[in-house]
């Protein structure tokens, strides 16, 4: 594992979604800690997913932290903070895009 990374990001969805069933569609592997927590691997990274309004089947407002970069994570061009940051923008692009998505 990497260096330990405390970065995250607020998210807010137009309409409450179900975070389990868009992340198994995805199949993105997580482990559902209790209704308003899972850990997620995503892109080999590991991060915490903590509903602020709502519950992973009906989320609407979350908190997203990594707390671990990929081992393979592009660490020469960019700082861990940045490759972070695109990490949770693009975790949230997929959860918003799947939830549109027939």
């Amino acid at each position: 594992m990497s260096t330990a990374l405390d970065v995250s990001k607020q998210c807010t969805f137009a309409s409450a979604i179900d975070v389990t069933t868009i992340l198994e569609r995805l199949e993105i592997q997580f482990l559902d800690v209790d209704d308003r927590r899972a850990i997620v691997i995503f892109a080999g990274a590991i991060l915490n997913l903590e509903c602020r309004t709502g519950t992973l089947t009906e989320l609407t407002s979350a908190e997203i932290t990594v707390y671990d970069l990929p081992v393979d994570s592009h660490r020469n061009s960019d700082s861990d903070g940045d490759t972070a940051r695109k990490l949770l923008d693009d975790f949230h692009e997929q959860l918003v895009s799947a939830d549109h998505s027939p």
